[in-house]
C-alpha cells in the first residue's frame, strides 16, 4: 500500500503530530525513517513513564534516552514548561544537566523535576543553578524540586532573580541557603518548603517585598515573619512558636498541626493579638479546645473557621464555643470530627452558653458519628445562630448511614425551635 502520509512536508507532519499524547507522538515517530526526526511543535513537555510508555515498569536507561530523543527532536521558537518525574539521582546528572540546558536554551518559563523514587544507593540530583542564564537572559519564573539539592552559591544569585514562585519538597535548606533565596528572589510571589530540614529558627523578614503566599511543612520549629505583602501563611508541623510583625495584608492563616495539644490558647492569642486583619483561619486541634481566657484578643475580622479535631476519648465537642465566642463576625465555620478516639458518649443534656452568634450563616459538620457529643454541638449551634441560613450535616459511619440520617434528622428538627435554617443531612 502507498504511503501518502509519509510524502507531505515536514510542516504538516509536525502539525499532525500535535494533535496526539506524547507516548503516541514517540511511537509514531518509531514507524518509519522518514517520521522519526518529527517532533510536533510543543509548548508544554511532561515526561513519566506513563506519557512515554503506557507503562510503569521502564528503566532509568531506557527512560533517560526517550527523554533525550525527544528534545534532540523538539521544535518551536521556546517551551513553556519542561515537567520530568521518575526515580533518578546524581548517576544521571548529565543527562538532566543537558536538559537544564537545554529549557534555557529553549526560553523555557517553569521547570519541575520530581526524582522522589530514586533509588537509596544513588545521591540526589544537584539542580545546576550556574547553568542557567545570568539576570535578564533567563526566562525561568517558576521552579519546582522534589527530592533534589539545590547548593546555593553567592556567585549564582543573579541567575534566581527572575523567579516568581519556588517550590522544594525534600530539598534540604540551611540557614546560609535560605538567606540566598531572601536575597536572590526579589520578585518571588510563593514560597513553599516541605521537609527541607529548615533551621529552629525561620526568619522572613523584609527583602521578599513581593511575596504574598508562604507554605512551611517542617518540625520543631518557630517561625518569624515579617514582610508587608504576604497574604496566605499556611504551616503544618510541630510549631514552637509563630510571631508575625507588620503583616497588614495577611487574612489568610492555616495552621495545621497534630500538636495544637494543651496549647489552644497561646497559638490562638498570638495570631488574633498579631493578625487582627486576619479573615480565614484553619486549624488542626487535638482533643479539644482549652478555654481562652476573657482577656484574650479576639479574631475581630474572621470571617471563615475551619477546624480539624482529633478528640480523645471523654473529649468535649461542646469546648468549639470558645473559638466562637473570640469570633465576633464569623460568617463560615467548617468543622471535621476525626476518629482517634470516641469522643464524649451520650448522655444526659448540659447546661451550656447561651451566647448568641449574630453574624453565623453557614455551618458544616463532617465526620458526624453516633454520638451525643457532636449532636449536643450541632443543636447548640441551631439555638444560637440567629441568622444561620443552612447546615449540613455528613454522616461518616457507612455501616448505620441510612439509620444514622434519619435519627440526626430527627433530633435536629425537633430541637431546631425557631429556626429557619435549611437543614441537609448526607
Amino acid at each position: 500500500m502507498e504511503d501518502r502520509i509519509s510524502e507531505l512536508s515536514d510542516d504538516i507532519l509536525s502539525f499532525i503530530l500535535s494533535f496526539l499524547t506524547m507516548r503516541d507522538a514517540v511511537k509514531t515517530r518509531l514507524l518509519s525513517h522518514r517520521w522519526r526526526y518529527l517532533s510536533p511543535p510543543l509548548s508544554h513537555l511532561q515526561f513519566d513513564v506513563f506519557t512515554l510508555f503506557g507503562t510503569h515498569g521502564e528503566s532509568s536507561s531506557t527512560f533517560v534516552t526517550a527523554v533525550d530523543q525527544v528534545l534532540l527532536a523538539c521544535r518551536g521558537p521556546k517551551i513553556g514548561t519542561l515537567k520530568v518525574r521518575f526515580g533518578l539521582g546524581d548517576d544521571h546528572a548529565f543527562h538532566v544537566d543537558r536538559w537544564v540546558s537545554f529549557s534555557s536554551a529553549m526560553q523555557v518559563e517553569k521547570i519541575a523535576f520530581d526524582f522522589s523514587c530514586s533509588p537509596e544507593s544513588c545521591g540526589s540530583y544537584n539542580f545546576p543553578c550556574h547553568i542557567l542564564p545570568a539576570d535578564k537572559a533567563s526566562h525561568l519564573k517558576h521552579l519546582c524540586l522534589v527530592s533534589c539539592t539545590l547548593r546555593l552559591s553567592p556567585k549564582f544569585t543573579s541567575q534566581l532573580n527572575p523567579l516568581r514562585t519556588l517550590d522544594l519538597d525534600g530539598v534540604p535548606l540551611d540557614q546560609s541557603g535560605l538567606d540566598i533565596i531572601t536575597s536572590a528572589c526579589p520578585k518571588l510571589t510563593l514560597l513553599r518548603m516541605i521537609g527541607c530540614g529548615l533551621p529552629k529558627i525561620v526568619c522572613i523578614h523584609g527583602q521578599l517585598l513581593c511575596l504574598k503566599t508562604l507554605i512551611i511543612h517542617d518540625s520543631l520549629i518557630s517561625v518569624e515573619l515579617k514582610s508587608i505583602n504576604l497574604e496566605i501563611f499556611e504551616f503544618l508541623g510541630h510549631p514552637r512558636k509563630l510571631t508575625f510583625v507588620d503583616v497588614p495584608h495577611l487574612k489568610k492563616a492555616l495552621v495545621r498541626s497534630l500538636f495544637i495539644y494543651r496549647r489552644t490558647s497561646p497559638i490562638c492569642n498570638a495570631l488574633a493579638k498579631d493578625l487582627p486583619q486576619l479573615q480565614f483561619l484553619s486549624l488542626i486541634v487535638k482533643d479539644e479546645v482549652l478555654p481562652l481566657p476573657a482577656t484574650s484578643p479576639k479574631f475581630i475580622s474572621l470571617k471563615q473557621l475551619d477546624l480539624l479535631i482529633w478528640p480523645f476519648i471523654d473529649s468535649d465537642l461542646l469546648t468549639v464555643i470558645y473559638l466562637l465566642n473570640a469570633s465576633p463576625l464569623l460568617e463560615i465555620l467548617q468543622l471535621k470530627i476525626g476518629h482517634q478516639g470516641e469522643g464524649r458518649s451520650n448522655g444526659e443534656r448540659r447546661e451550656y452558653s447561651r451566647h448568641t452568634h449574630s453574624h453565623l450563616k453557614e455551618v458544616k459538620m463532617e465526620g458526624f458519628r453516633d454520638k451525643w457529643n457532636a449532636m449536643e454541638l450541632a443543636i447548640y449551634l441551631l439555638k444560637n445562630t440567629i441568622a444561620l441560613e443552612r447546615m449540613v450535616v455528613v454522616v461518616s459511619d457507612s455501616t448505620l448511614q441510612m439509620d444514622l440520617r434519619q435519627r440526626v434528622d430527627n433530633v435536629l428538627q425537633k430541637e431546631r425551635g425557631n429556626s429557619t435554617a435549611e437543614l441537609i443531612i448526607l
